[in-house]
């Protein structure tokens, strides 16, 4: 009943939501037409008329009677004049059009009245217009700067209109720069257009870096994102721009680390197995990953997520624009890459005729720190009353408490009651005063970890441009500085980056390009390790954790930082002391990258049509990653802890204590340590080299001016080596002057533990494909498309099947705003009608190929005993292929009030197949587990654009975007056996019959009457306390929803009057399920943090609903540690996804052109920027967690409240 509640709420909350959105959309539309339509209504009322030399003042007159509109005339109209007419059901406008050049008169509509006025003498002008090369341009727009004259230029670009002497004709053609030209005393006028790339960028489309077609040709489906238009000041990864702003494409900020990528997909996932991401495309260059990683690393903070994104070394300022490609037809050219979409980043560029003009942008960042207000989190005194529980229930016991691995308050006590140094006074007199006394001053504590750990710190970001050029070369330099000085202690973060790029034209058939880009970056980040999931028992850890975040949201505020003497106080965590200024001081993490990329391009005209081109890149990457653990940190005190190396030794320590060594070859031995001195260096180093080479031929020709064909063909070639690194030093003394004491027992402890030390892993990568394309299009109106890839890869099995793969598309669009009955309506200005169907694919993330084998050694008692063995890694899967997709997409474009509303409609249906999954085997030939091509699944979705120019006037103006989309997947064929634990964790499992990633839930049905321990139905049908984890009977979980929002919008609006601006983005999703933060135990330390819903625990029988504190004299009679730890994957902990968020506020203000100027500037300006703001809304149920963000702890943060002055100044 409370789910079904929660859901319906949410339900009707974003129904209300998008219900505002829809009703402002609609008031946006209606201002958009009230500005236009009361003119456009008046010319769109429909008359008849059959005259023959009757005056135009009876004209008027018979008009007047059947449209009922009023026609004033000026002083100087002469209505007298004759004219012959014959129009059956035609428009005001039409009509006016037709009688009133001649007669030298032209209209103005005021309200509901016609003013006719006199134009002066007509004089003939007859004409050509042509582009720089003298070629005619057809369909160019040629009107009257002031009145209703005009035409379009013919076939061979001739024209001829009549015009009063002094008229300007304004000349317009998609592509080219607009040019005005005054009407003297001549008859003949030749006009010669300059091409434009900003304006020819804005109307057409760029499929994948490979072709450039106009859009009215195009039938893909594909949305461009101006980043003038879609900039965040503040936000320094660009990915995070999208957020919003295209339908279709859901971007989820599993973390907010600099360097970790965000979730993004476009219309889902569509693969079982894989990650899901797009291919990012940078001025025609796909951007390969320097590490591959994968979901369950991105949503679990490893510290690998720091390279995870692609293009956080790309500086916003050189962006000119994103194209977002969806469909099979839009990426048909990328092949067996684009499964998942393709985003192509087109970055600037020099332009022609310009003199240099430099530009500088300046974004000066602050954050808020968190505020326990925000969480579900207990004071100190609510959380004393819990431990008080504690002890009376036996857990806090003073004689166990001393040799406890972790340890708070109480702990600390006890440890206070023993004699220091072996001497005859206790630390602290073991009296109930003295007791209470000691608490006393930590029950008041309350610390505000978030204020200890975070900070309200600086960043900013410098960006320096110089853009030049004439006809023959074209140039673009910029460079940028950014540096953050970290949310919270231990995260900061330096990036450089460089950018040139020129542009030259040698003759009217040879130009080429050169690019040379780079980023240097050098972060710090706290240390972590990597997360343990453990599916016997239902406990996710990670040793040695010190995320700021996580330790805030989970260690007690009954301990501080800092004693009554201000010094750092210690508690105790792994049997070492532990303070958590002092780990983010001594283990931290340090990264440095470079990145180098260098690109040539070359194009050449060939006769008859044909143009060659040629793309060429090589891109190196270094990355080198420290984490430094020096010797006065937790870790290596856990590694000493017991024994002599860390005082007194503690026989009950070094038996309890897991970091410790047992030299099997000693068999009466003790726990020893592998580290007496010093501490732990460890490195990860990636290297990456690639080449990438493309040749391409391209013709087209329009014959008799109505068949316009285009061939194209290409070929290409990629060849990637990865190199990775790591190495484990133990003993390294950082405190004197980095000697290392290294202890053969650590070294045979990993050789025994079959624990390399050090490793080194090479991946290469060689890929060919070779692809063609033709696209025919009947008179602008009728486009049909048809594209054929070939892809071979050494990644896949050896069989030729397998290996190399056709992918393919057919494709077709009708724009029915260019048919002839359309000609006589004015609501659709644009309306163009597109379908697709074709195969596209992806490479998996499964590598067995080819055999894999590892050496190892057999385990063995004694050193000397031990032999060298392999291990069967993988066996051959010689059939091992491609993941593909048959797609098909419906879609429709519609332009409305002089292309001031756009709104485009998506449907799409997708049906992969032959997607990578395991499957259990009988084991024959050494492995149990295999990875084939066998599965499938089904997706199909809905996505809505809708943009208006509400106002656009001289002082001021209303820009409106909302986007929509809905997406669903099923899993239809998949022989897995997940177990539940794969079902229940918070990242959900693959099931078939249910989405890409599902999750599901033990169900629970109540608490013991007795002592408070929850009971489940478990696998077996029964009510019982204990949930058998690694069963693989999963049918009876409760299936809740989907991780992955199945409904994701956005709605931006911007303002602006006269130098003002303000502009605000919402963003919102639904249709996902959260699992809360698993909170629950068997038992509990007083570290711990716990939520109020403890204050509401099980104390006597009958009483709440929580779950009790177990006795400690009852624990070891609980039927496992999964009995309280499976509450945590319970029904009970569940939460709806849903939220609404304001994502962005920009208050901006440019200075007036007439005060820059005196300084020397061409424009400047500021804007005031505020991000991530307010969570509008989010289930209740959530208590302060944030619906995207998992918690994790490693190197992961949420994304914080962002404060923001920028500055931007051109000269």
């Amino acid at each position: 009943m409370k789910l079904n509640f929660i859901r319906d709420s949410l339900f009707l909350r974003i129904m209300r939501y998008s219900s505002i959105t829809l009703a402002l959309s609609i008031v946006a539309v209606q201002l958009v037409f009230s500005a236009e339509g009361i003119a456009q209504g008046v010319l769109d009322r429909k008359a008849s008329l059959s005259v023959v030399n009757s005056s135009l003042a009876a004209v008027f007159g018979k008009l007047n009677e059947q449209t009922k509109v009023n026609f004033v005339y000026s002083s100087q109209a002469n209505v007298d004049q004759s004219v012959s007419l014959s129009v059956r059901n035609s428009t005001l406008a039409r009509i006016l059009d037709r009688i009133l050049p001649e007669a030298n008169l032209e209209y103005e509509v005021i309200g509901e009245r016609v003013v006719i006025k006199n134009t002066g003498p007509q004089q003939r002008i007859t004409g050509k217009v042509t582009n720089a090369a003298g070629e005619a341009l057809v369909g160019v727009n040629i009107r009257a700067k002031e009145g209703s004259t005009g035409t379009t230029t013919s076939a061979n670009g001739t024209f001829n209109l009549s015009v009063p002497r002094g008229t300007v004709l304004v000349f317009q053609y998609l592509g080219y720069k607009t040019k005005e030209v005054t009407v003297g005393g001549q008859s003949s006028l030749t006009v010669i257009l300059e091409g434009d790339v900003s304006e020819l960028e804005a109307v057409e489309v760029v499929s994948t870096g490979y072709q450039t077609m106009a859009k009215k040709l195009f039938t893909g489906a594909a949305t461009k994102l101006n980043a003038e238009d879609i900039q965040r000041p503040g936000i320094s990864d660009v990915s995070r721009m999208l957020e919003g702003q295209a339908a279709g494409v859901s971007v989820q900020n599993v973390s907010g680390t600099f360097g970790a990528a965000p979730k993004i997909r476009i219309r889902g996932a569509t693969s079982i197995t894989g990650d899901n991401k797009p291919l990012w495309v940078v001025d025609g260059i796909v951007l390969e990953d320097v590490v591959n990683v994968s979901n369950d690393q991105l949503s679990t903070g490893d510290p690998s997520t720091l390279l995870g994104s692609s293009v956080a070394g790309i500086n916003p300022d050189d962006i000119a624009s994103f194209e977002i490609l969806k469909d099979a037809a839009a990426t048909s050219l990328y092949g067996a890459r684009a499964m998942n979409g393709v985003i192509l980043i087109t970055t600037k560029r020099g332009k022609a005729g310009m003199d240099p003009l430099i530009s500088y942008t300046g974004n000066f960042s602050t954050y808020l720190k968190p505020s326990y207000s925000q969480f579900d989190i207990v004071n100190s005194y609510d959380q004393m009353s819990v431990f008080a529980e504690m002890e009376r229930k036996g857990w806090l016991e003073y004689t166990q408490l001393i040799n406890k691995p972790n340890g708070g308050v109480y702990t600390k006590m006890a440890q206070s009651l023993l004699y220091p140094g072996g001497g005859t006074t206790p630390g602290l007199e073991n009296t109930v005063s003295a007791k209470r006394n000691f608490l006393e001053r930590y029950v008041n504590a309350n610390t505000d970890w978030f204020d200890v750990l975070f900070k309200t710190s600086l960043m900013q970001e410098h960006s320096l441009s110089v853009t030049t050029g004439t006809e023959k070369n074209q140039m673009y330099y910029s460079t940028s500085f950014l540096q953050d000085d970290g949310w919270t202690i231990g995260n900061k973060v330096q990036r450089f980056t460089g950018n040139i790029r020129g542009d030259f034209k040698i003759n009217d058939k040879l130009s080429f390009a050169l690019i040379t880009t780079g980023n240097v970056r050098d972060q710090s980040a706290p240390g972590s390790l990597a997360r343990d999931s453990n599916p016997v028992t239902g406990a996710v850890s990670r040793d040695f954790d010190i995320n700021p975040f996580s330790y805030a949201m989970n260690t007690s505020r009954t301990l501080t930082p800092y004693d009554e003497n201000g010094n750092l106080e210690y508690f105790t965590m792994n049997y070492a002391p532990f303070n958590i200024l002092n780990e983010l001081e001594n283990n931290t993490i340090d990264l440095k990258m470079v990145d180098l990329k260098v690109q040539g391009e070359l194009k050449y005209k060939l006769p008859k049509n044909i143009n060659y081109s040629f793309t060429g890149a090589y891109r190196y990457v270094n990355t080198g990653q420290e984490h430094k653990i020096r010797e006065n940190s937790n870790m290596p005190g856990a590694y000493r802890a017991g024994t002599s190396y860390a005082g007194p030794e503690n026989s009950t320590i070094e038996d309890a204590n897991r970091f410790l060594y047992i030299d099997p070859e000693d068999r009466d031995g003790r726990p020893k340590t592998v580290l007496p001195y010093g501490g732990f260096y460890m490195t990860d180093d990636t290297y990456l080299k690639s080449f990438y080479f493309r040749n391409s031929l391209d013709w087209s020709h329009t014959f008799n001016n109505d068949h316009l064909v285009r061939v194209f063909a290409t070929q290409e070639l990629r060849y990637l080596d990865r190199t990775l690194k790591n190495f484990t030093g133990y003993g390294y003394q950082y405190d004197r002057g980095g000697v290392p004491f290294i202890d053969p027992s650590a070294i045979k402890r990993d050789v025994e533990g079959n624990l390399n030390y050090y490793d080194m892993t090479v991946f290469q990568d060689r890929f060919v494909a070779f692809a063609g394309n033709a696209s025919y299009s009947f008179r602008e109106k009728y486009q049909f498309n048809g594209t054929l890839r070939y892809d071979g890869s050494n990644q896949l099995g050896e069989s030729a099947t397998a290996r190399w793969l056709p992918t393919w598309n057919l494709s077709g669009s009708w724009n029915v705003d260019r048919e002839n009955f359309m000609k006589e309506q004015r609501f659709f200005q644009s309306l163009t009608v597109r379908g697709t169907y074709g195969l596209t694919a992806s490479m998996g993330v499964a590598t067995n190929s080819s055999l894999v084998l590892r050496s190892s050694s057999a385990l063995r008692p004694n050193f000397n005993d031990l032999e060298p063995v392999m291990t069967i890694e993988n066996l051959a899967n010689n059939d091992l292929t491609w993941e593909k997709q048959y797609e098909g997409n419906l879609g429709i474009d519609m332009g409305m009030a002089k292309n001031r509303i756009q709104v485009s409609l998506d449907l799409y249906n997708r049906d992969g197949f032959d997607l990578i999954g395991a499957f259990r085997t009988p084991g024959i030939g050494g492995q149990s587990i295999k990875f084939a091509n066998y599965a499938d699944m089904n997706s199909k979705g809905i996505e809505l654009m809708f943009k208006a120019d509400v106002f656009k006037q001289k002082n001021w103006s209303w820009r409106t975007q909302l986007t929509n989309a809905y997406n669903k997947g099923k899993i239809t064929n998949l022989i897995n056996e997940p177990l539940i634990w794969d079902l229940v964790t918070n990242i959900g499992g693959a099931k078939v019959g249910y989405p890409q990633r599902g999750l599901f839930s033990i169900d629970f049905e109540k608490l013991n009457a007795e002592n408070g321990t929850p009971l489940y139905e478990n696998e077996a049908g029964n009510i019982d306390s204990k949930v058998y984890l690694q069963s693989t009977m999963t049918d009876y979980l409760k299936y809740e929803g989907p991780i992955d929002p199945t409904f994701t919008g956005g709605f931006y609006n911007n303002f602006t009057f006269k130098d003002f601006s303000l502009s605000f983005l919402v963003t919102y999703s639904a249709g996902n399920k959260v699992r809360l933060n698993p909170i629950f135990r068997n038992s509990y330390t007083d570290l711990d943090a716990m939520s109020y819903d403890f204050l509401r625990r099980f104390v006597i029988p009958e009483d709440a609903e929580i779950p009790s504190v177990v006795e400690a004299r009852n624990e070891s009679n609980l039927t496992g540690d999964e009995v309280y730890n499976a509450y945590n994957y319970a029904t009970e902990r569940i939460a709806d996804g849903g939220f609404v968020r304001l994502k962005q506020v920009t208050i901006g203000y440019s200075l007036p052109k007439t005060l820059t100027s005196k300084w020397g500037f061409k424009a400047m300006s500021f804007n005031l920027v505020a991000n991530n703001l307010w969570l509008i809304y989010a289930d209740k149920a959530l208590n302060g967690q944030d619906p995207e963000f998992y918690g994790s702890g490693g190197v992961a943060l949420p994304i914080p409240r962002q404060f923001t002055l920028s500055f931007k100044a051109s000269l």
